[in-house]
């Protein structure tokens, strides 16, 4: 008996940890600031991919004539979800609450009820992260909006300074990345 296949891939109930993710596949999609990966689990093209902000499939795009690659396929942000449902039996169903064209998917994976769960778990929590990212965007929107009204007007006045969500550092608000680590200020 020869060593294990490359090209294994283990059941879809055994697929639920972010590290068995193919490299290919992460490349694919991009993680925003504070984002981490929760979960995934194995769908029949792909996978569900589940973080501290939204849950989105992967799947191999299946064109005739390029190679494949991994493309996103659709996105739930957490602040605009509802609650998963199970359709069914056998699919996890997603909603935007304001509903727009394409925006349901269900997701076939191999134990439907306890992966609604962890996304309902994971609803609240990413809501409360997308309020505090909203809140620090509208602090440092209105930061700008002070210096360069206080420009406009000619006054001098002293720099309004806000703190770097990446490094920590404090930056002028009129600066559009941190001078110390380069990370975007907004």
């Amino acid at each position: 008996m020869s060593g294990p296949r490359s090209d294994w891939v283990p059941p879809p109930s055994q697929v639920t940890h972010p590290e068995q993710l193919p490299g290919e596949a992460w490349r694919a999609f991009d993680l925003m600031d504070g984002e981490a990966v929760l979960n995934v689990w194995k769908t029949p093209r792909g996978f569900l991919v589940l973080t501290n902000l939204r849950c989105f499939g992967m799947y191999l795009e299946l064109d005739l004539f390029a190679p494949r690659q991994w493309r996103t396929g659709p996105e739930f942000f957490f602040y605009n979800v509802r609650p998963p449902t199970v359709a069914m039996g056998r699919f996890v169903e997603l909603e935007e609450e304001v509903a727009e064209a394409g925006s349901v998917g269900r997701f076939l994976v191999h134990d439907p009820e306890s992966v609604a769960a962890a996304i309902s778990a994971a609803v609240g929590p990413g809501r409360a992260a997308w309020q505090a990212r909203r809140q620090h965007t509208e602090e440092m929107l209105r930061a700008r909006r002070s210096v360069r009204a206080q420009r406009a007007a000619g006054v001098d006045r002293p720099v309004v300074l806000v703190r770097c969500s990446y490094c920590g550092n404090t930056a002028n608000a009129a600066l559009r990345r941190c001078p110390s680590c380069g990370a975007t200020l907004g």
